[in-house]
């Protein structure tokens, strides 16, 4: 096996000789430059001005627009505070006027380490107007008055990896030890001996800036990668960590990748995040290239969180990612390995997802803070000598640290086998993880007036992290987006872009439309009379969910509720993202069901809001009202009062928990709450209702019926079963068990009628929007049937 080597970097082209020999802006092309400053007590609130000055002289003397000099402005002290983008602005006066405006943070701490990691992956991407797959150049400047509080390893890496310049103006002589390790070579650190010095040396700054934009500045990135065979390697990596440890653990892949032989007939990679749900980034055989590898890293980041569910990640992989046609070799002998990264204890049970995989020859790994313990890493790794502890994640952003090192060997040469096990008895499978074939027909409704402005870059944010997490393409999910304030402008329809990349692209070279009136049931009209139409690529007719996300950060200055029920009567579901000045509770009625409304005050939280939506916004499918309505306020669900059990019906009954799996009503919501579709081509309620004989009103199962407990079934159908239902429910009704039938869109009614107790006991609906109609008279039925069976 060969070593990697370290980077060496090459500079060349920097003599100034070879530079323009004045400062006239004229001379530029193109380059991405962002300012990143000093914002703790190093600098103090009386000096911050003659940093600006410094900052404001650089921008004049740039020929700052879209197509030439972009320009971005981050802040830091104990963590870094984005101020505006690379395309927040496109004019010189724009930006000049957004610098005159920073206020002056403070902080005792001075993460320039974090700072530096939050530059590499949020400021120079695509997402944020970097242009460095177009060949652009890159340039970081820091202004810095004192030394790092933290490690700036992961961050100046990542930099360097990604061919960015970084160049260092140090006030005083504490700042120049950390800013000489950071900068692309000893050369390009400017020390200032004082502040009242700093603002009279942009000219020193600027020839660099020009060379650079003229191409006439160069870096050069070589590497050694390893030998090593054929393997399948997945991470998984807890989404809940904060920005720093998530920047390390993207800079540790990007290395790893490095240093791997990339291919389909070499060495794949595959990474899922996990918070309390599972969620796929990269599939095996999604890149077939170290590049393409690269540049997908981008979308690993942090989304807020208190839990992990480390055995439903677990489970996930071995489903939905060890399968042939994800690209996974294990039935060729290729070694399966996992890498699962945490910062957290895991919320749910893993030894069970850990036994399960080795059947498959994969072998898991464990990598962990002091917070996760030993103990709960050992439960995770296929065994205790693969279990790595590390006093900080960060570390792993210093691919020579020994640790890393041996993480790295290890997943260079481990190698398992496949375990044939026959089981001793039958085992009923129990399914959790959500479908990732989702279909469906999605449009934006983005507020483009003044009461978003600024905050524009954190919607786009917000829309960029939903649209990378879902399948573009014309049989699976499509995109419509429009703006609106007083008027209402179609960005694009439903059909325009058949791929993620180009709504993405599309997205992060919007503009707002501007404007201080917001009409917004005025805009929900016009989408829902516009947007969803067949011409326009809508696949309503086809039964294809229809979804409408309004985001907005202003009040509603028309009728809004009135239009909301329009859109819900119509089959559409309506989620709302809200911040600012917008009227969370009216929103609350606006989304098809409250629990589709999401509303934070701060508008820098919105991106992360892609997180908690994603799970509903790719599976409700209107029946979100039954999960908080039928289950709860008359039943007082305990082991001796009410049981309950859920069992999700399509070609085969999936049990989702039993009658004696929760104790209280709060475990009872969480996990209908949790639900995922199992999916499925066809109905077949006949043998579900079979299953719930058989299985779930059993006594193993927590079935009370020789106590003479009341046994009530309640199905829910939306579609014709394909199967006969009529005798095992009439097998049910002799068996003691009382059924209700829910019957809504296209349910046959005779089949409702043949489940129930009796035609009574049969309800249908035209759109699950309407179940909340029919949920006090069921709930009449059932306490009655209830004291009948006690007479």
């Amino acid at each position: 096996m060969r070593h990697r080597l370290l980077p060496l970097c090459a500079l060349l082209g920097i003599l100034f000789a070879g530079l323009p020999p004045s400062l006239d802006a004229q001379d530029q092309d193109t380059a991405d430059v962002v300012l990143l400053i000093d914002g703790s007590q190093n600098v103090g609130a009386a000096n911050f001005p003659l940093v600006l000055d410094f900052v404001l002289k650089i921008i004049e003397s740039l020929d700052v627009g879209r197509d030439t000099v972009r320009v971005a402005v981050a802040l830091y002290n104990a963590d870094p505070q984005i101020k505006f983008y690379l395309n927040s602005y496109d004019s010189k006066s724009s930006v000049l006027g957004a610098v005159r405006g920073l206020t002056y943070p403070g902080g005792d701490e001075s993460n320039l380490g974090a700072a530096l990691e939050e530059v590499a992956t949020s400021l120079l991407v695509e997402a944020a107007g970097g242009r460095a797959d177009e060949g652009v150049p890159q340039m970081v400047v820091i202004i810095s008055a004192g030394p790092s509080s933290d490690d700036t390893g992961a961050g100046d890496q990542a930099l360097k990896r990604a061919n960015v310049f970084t160049y260092a103006v140090g006030i005083g002589d504490a700042a120049t030890a950390d800013l000489e390790v950071v900068a692309t070579d000893k050369t390009f650190v400017l020390s200032a001996p004082d502040f009242s010095t700093v603002a009279g040396m942009s000219d020193a700054v600027l020839p660099y800036i020009h060379a650079m934009a003229q191409r006439s500045l160069i870096v050069q990135n070589e590497f050694i990668e390893l030998t090593v065979g054929k393997r399948d390697i997945i991470f998984l990596i807890d989404s809940t960590m904060g920005s720093s440890a998530i920047g390390s653990v993207r800079e540790f892949i990007r290395q790893f990748v490095e240093s791997m032989p990339i291919g389909p007939d070499e060495v794949q990679v595959g990474i899922v995040m996990f918070g309390t749900a599972p969620r796929l980034e990269v599939d095996l055989n999604s890149y077939g290239t170290r590049e393409a590898l690269i540049a997908a890293l981008g979308s690993i980041k942090p989304r807020p969180g208190q839990s992990v569910n480390i055995g439903a990640a677990l489970d996930f992989v071995r489903t939905n990612m060890l399968q042939p046609e994800k690209g996974s070799r294990y039935q060729q002998g290729v070694p399966q390995l996992l890498l699962v990264l945490t910062s957290k204890k895991s919320s749910d049970s893993v030894e069970g997802p850990v036994k399960a995989l080795l059947p498959m020859g994969a072998l898991t790994l464990a990598v962990g803070s002091k917070a996760v313990g030993e103990e709960n890493l050992r439960k995770i790794a296929f065994s205790e000598n693969f279990v790595y502890l590390l006093k900080d994640l960060r570390v792993l952003g210093r691919f020579t640290a020994p640790l890393t090192k041996a993480i790295v060997n290890v997943l260079s040469t481990l190698a398992g086998v496949v375990v044939t096990e026959v089981p001793t008895e039958p085992v009923v499978e129990i399914t959790t993880v959500q479908t990732q074939k989702v279909i469906r027909d999605i449009v934006f409704l983005v507020d483009g007036s003044s009461y978003i402005g600024s905050n524009f870059p954190y919607v786009r944010d917000f829309l960029i992290n939903v649209i990378n997490q879902l399948d573009v393409r014309p049989d699976r999910v499509q995109i419509g987006l429009l703006q609106f304030a007083e008027r209402t402008k179609v960005e694009f329809y439903l059909n325009n872009y058949s791929n993620r990349d180009d709504v993405v692209n599309k997205i992060s070279q919007l503009s707002l439309i501007g404007g201080s009136v917001l009409n917004t049931g005025a805009a929900m009209d016009f989408a829902l009379r516009t947007m969803f139409r067949p011409a326009y690529g809508s696949r309503r007719g086809q039964g294809i969910q229809q979804v409408l996300v309004v985001i907005t950060g202003g009040p509603a200055q028309d009728e809004i509720k009135k239009i909301a029920d329009k859109v819900a009567l119509a089959g559409v579901l309506t989620f709302t993202v809200s911040s600012g000045q917008a009227e969370e509770a009216l929103l609350r009625s606006v989304a098809f069901v409250p629990e589709l409304a999401y509303h934070d005050a701060s508008f820098s939280n919105i991106p992360a809001m892609a997180e908690l939506i994603m799970p509903k916004l790719i599976t409700v499918v209107g029946d979100t009202a039954v999960t908080t309505g039928v289950v709860e306020e008359p039943l007082t669900i305990g082991p001796d009062a009410v049981r309950v059990a859920v069992v999700q019906q399509s070609e085969r009954p999936t049990e989702i928990f039993r009658l004696n799996t929760h104790q209280t009503k709060e475990e009872v919501l969480r996990a209908v709450n949790e639900m995922q579709p199992v999916g499925g081509r066809s109905l077949n309620m006949g043998s579900a209702l079979k299953f719930m004989k058989e299985i779930t009103f059993s006594e193993k199962y927590g079935s009370r019926a020789a106590q003479k407990v009341p046994q009530f079934l309640i199905v829910l159908s939306g579609g014709r079963s394909r199967d006969s239902v009529r005798e095992p429910a009439g097998i049910l009704k002799t068996g003691g068990v009382v059924p209700f039938g829910v019957g809504v869109k296209d349910a046959d009614r005779k089949q409702i009628e043949a489940i129930s107790h009796n035609p009574s006991f049969a309800f249908t609906v035209k759109e699950f929007s309407e179940l909340n109609t029919i949920q006090q008279s069921l709930n009449n039925y059932i306490l009655c049937s209830f004291w009948m069976a006690l007479i």
